[in-house]
């Protein structure tokens, strides 16, 4: 097909870059967007809104003509759009003012991916038209779509799938929404088998999992996307109990981090002969990258609905209040951006926290994969891990509910109080990324260790 395993990011790792691109260029739109009644919500895992009785869901590439309320947007740019805010800004003001709709328009989550391919620019908009009575429940929308997992393997896999689908699953999971679930494919390919197949495994995927699959128009840029917008319910409240979190809380990862690294550093030593020495004179051997590696996508393609209901039954119902002896407070999960989520959400509920932890799935793979800059932020990952702040009663009681299942919940950090948003952190954090625009959120907090 022409493709070059190199030139594919794997998972979340093909995002735009949202701190020196997506949030500049939202900042730049705000006016202009707002003056022609459309809204970009602030930075949320998905789109959240009281459910109504009619939601109408429809799809249209590049803009369109729809009556809708609100929207669920990917965004594929070039690189060159991509690394540059004030393009991006004019690219997707281009995009949402394309959307003739009567009703003030919200897009309430956005995703945006990168391309090699300067031809291959397009936004898929998914439109919900909202109306009748409300209903006493919360709807919940997102899209993730990435471009593969595992370069090595097969395009047309039903692993491919599998992660692209529970990676967008994972921000409706990581609200505790797992009810009346529907799926829209996101499916494109560069040959038009491979594209079949990939929708084939879709209805394999929904199927399974007994979800409702809703076909409709793909996009036709001819490189490889996979992935989903995804739509949920919950008739519990969700945990945005921003203004909730204190210093009595703590927080809690539902497993290791980083899935993306064995990936890559797998990807890379059998391209580069020179690199699996390097490896092998730390005493890390290719078999061991390959059993993370297996541990890493084993992760990565299993849904986390166990996860999602431990959080749905630590919430309070349908407009009940919040107790912090019963209830989670807040959750994100942990994919491209790694551990900068915490940062984000600790912004979010203005307070100072320290990361004491960041486990990840094999230490010294992960710092090998970051001095040798393979992977810029061996934090980062796919349908990844979910975190979770709450009092340490509740805390106990979920990592119990999480451990029966299988996973490995663990204990990270701790909330200091009230305050900016300052994330206190180990030195040896700098050991597992090497980005600087990451780094310089976060607070060394012994610099001499």
């Amino acid at each position: 097909m022409g493709i070059n395993p190199l030139s594919l990011a794997t998972g979340c790792a093909v995002k735009v870059d949202l701190i020196d691109t997506v949030y500049p260029a939202l900042e730049k739109l705000k006016q202009k967007l707002l003056e022609n009644n459309i809204e970009v919500m602030p930075r949320e895992d998905t789109d959240i809104f009281v459910s109504r009785e009619s939601e109408v869901i429809k799809r249209v590439i590049n803009g369109g003509e729809f009556d809708a309320d609100r929207a669920v947007s990917l965004i594929q740019v070039n690189q060159e759009t991509a690394g540059n805010p004030e393009k991006f800004a004019n690219f997707l003001l281009r995009v949402y003012t394309g959307v003739k709709t009567r009703r003030k328009l919200v897009v309430g989550k956005g995703h945006s991916i990168v391309t090699t391919n300067p031809k291959a620019e397009v936004a898929v908009l998914d439109l919900i038209k909202l109306d009748g009575n409300p209903q006493k429940s919360y709807t919940l929308a997102n899209n993730d779509t990435i471009q593969i997992v595992d370069p090595l393997d097969d395009p047309g896999s039903q692993m491919q799938v599998d992660v692209g689908i529970s990676n967008s699953l994972n921000d409706l999971f990581t609200k505790g929404a797992f009810q009346d679930l529907k799926m829209i494919p996101v499916a494109d390919a560069p040959d038009p088998e491979l594209k079949e197949t990939l929708l084939r495994n879709f209805k394999s995927f929904a199927n399974r999992y007994g979800i409702k699959l809703i076909e409709d128009v793909q996009p036709q840029t001819g490189t490889l996307m996979i992935g989903a917008t995804v739509i949920g319910k919950s008739d519990h409240e969700l945990p945005t109990f921003y203004g909730k979190v204190d210093e009595n809380m703590e927080i809690l990862v539902t497993r290791p981090v980083g899935e993306l690294t064995p990936i890559n550093v797998h990807m890379w030593l059998l391209t580069v002969p020179e690199l699996l020495e390097t490896l092998e004179e730390r005493g890390i051997s290719l078999q061991r990258v390959e059993e993370a590696k297996k541990r890493a996508l084993d992760y990565m393609t299993k849904p986390n609905f166990d996860t999602a209901k431990a959080i749905y039954d630590h919430l309070p119902k349908f407009g009940e209040g919040f107790d912090p002896e019963a209830h989670i407070a807040m959750t994100t999960d942990v994919t491209g951006p790694g551990i900068f989520v915490i940062k984000e959400f600790a912004d979010k509920a203005m307070v100072d926290v320290e990361l004491y932890d960041v486990p990840v799935i094999d230490r010294e793979i992960s710092e090998f994969a970051t001095e040798n800059f393979i992977i810029p932020n061996s934090t980062a990952g796919t349908n990844g891990a979910i975190v979770m702040f709450a009092n340490r009663k509740v805390i106990d009681d979920v990592a119990q509910s999480l451990s029966k299942v299988g996973l490995e919940p663990r204990v990270i950090g701790r909330v200091l109080g009230r305050g900016n948003g300052t994330v206190y952190v180990k030195k040896d954090v700098c050991k597992l990324i090497h980005r600087e625009n990451i780094l310089k959120y976060f607070k060394v907090k012994d610099p001499q260790a």
